[in-house]
């Protein structure tokens, strides 16, 4: 019986962590990919030489992070205006618009980084005694751009249709979610530096603090318990056709959250907790060299941990509340998470 508890307790502990450590996973291969494709972007507005000091680079980051930041804070208020004003299915049209574009550009850039290694690296697929070894490459040019930008859009167009469309179940919903959020936080952790990094996330832990309790958040949330976010019916009270595939007569507030039954989580502390691992490790591979491989869960692994520690005790405190109890999902998990990245880069830098 002892055995079996045991047995039981470990399932349910990686039911509650499935989630999260799925996203992470995803995010931190795509990372580790493009570390190993040698991709050299930096998505900011504020740049700095590498020789720059620490100084400098926070600077740039905390310049980033404003610049990043506004967009957020300014469009979380325009969806209450918008629902508001009663145009809930414009809403609909924007959130698929925005999400299909962005994972459509997100996957096509994994594509292209794909193609690109095979083109430039030997793949042996044959070897015989009386040959030599056969090599094949691949070739790649940049008109194959085209093709992968429409495989992307259609592949986001079709994942997000997934989330937002009635026609699908919870399940289907969630892995859907968890791609779009692992390729997200994957993207966004090898494009940005870490000051902006480290920054970003922080500050966005504390703008979810007063979203949920104060903002926007907290009001979208009171709208959806008094039914407000039911689109217009057209005329003799039949839904309005949509040419985007989804009938409904209400925006799907509650399919933007991963839903575990007792707990939800929205879909941008997904892509924020596989953000901040994914940069950990991408982080890492600059010691790779120099100090050996054991440097990837140097980094990784700790702040992974945090993230976890974090995420369950504001399960916990969730799951202890009325029912009705709103957290934010980001700050918990993104303090402890930032400050042991930023413990382990000072222990890299100066103690090993």
């Amino acid at each position: 019986m002892a055995m079996q508890s045991i047995i039981t307790r470990a399932k349910d502990a990686v039911r509650f962590f499935s989630p999260v450590m799925s996203v992470i996973l995803i995010a931190s291969v795509m990372a580790l990919f493009a570390t190993l494709s040698e991709t050299q972007v930096e998505a900011t507005i504020f740049t700095v030489e590498d020789e720059s000091g620490a100084v400098s680079n926070a600077g740039a980051g905390l310049g980033n992070t404003l610049i990043f930041l506004l967009p957020a804070v300014l469009g979380s208020f325009g969806i209450v205006y918008i629902v508001r004003s009663g145009k809930k299915r414009l809403l609909k049209y924007i959130f698929r618009g925005a999400l299909t574009f962005t994972s459509g550009v997100i996957m096509s850039f994994f594509l292209f980084k794909l193609a690109e290694t095979m083109s430039e690296r030997a793949w042996y697929i044959l070897w015989l005694p009386e040959w030599d070894t056969v090599m094949l490459t691949i070739p790649f040019s940049d008109m194959d751009l085209i093709g992968f930008l429409i495989c992307g859009l259609l592949t986001g167009y079709a994942v997000v249709s997934m989330v937002l469309s009635r026609g699908f179940r919870t399940k289907e919903r969630n892995a859907s979610l968890m791609v779009i959020s692992s390729f997200m936080g994957a993207f966004m952790a090898v494009i940005l530096p870490t000051w902006t990094v480290v920054f970003l996330l922080i500050a966005l832990a504390l703008w979810d603090i007063y979203a949920v309790f104060k903002g926007p958040i907290k009001d979208m949330v009171e709208l959806d318990m008094n039914g407000q976010l039911m689109a217009k019916r057209g005329s003799r009270g039949q839904p309005m056709w949509d040419p985007l595939g989804d009938n409904s007569n209400d925006f799907p507030f509650e399919n933007m959250t991963y839903d575990a039954g007792s707990w939800q989580l929205g879909i941008g502390d997904l892509v924020f907790y596989s953000m901040l691992a994914a940069h950990a490790l991408f982080y890492s591979t600059i010691y790779v060299s120099d100090k050996g491989w054991w440097m990837l869960p140097f980094f990784f692994v700790p702040v992974v941990i945090a993230i976890l520690v974090g995420f369950a005790y504001t399960i916990y405190r969730l799951t202890k509340g009325d029912g009705t109890t709103i957290l934010p999902g980001l700050p918990i998990p993104m303090f402890l998470g930032v400050g042991v990245f930023c413990l382990m880069m000072a222990i890299a830098k100066w103690v090993i």
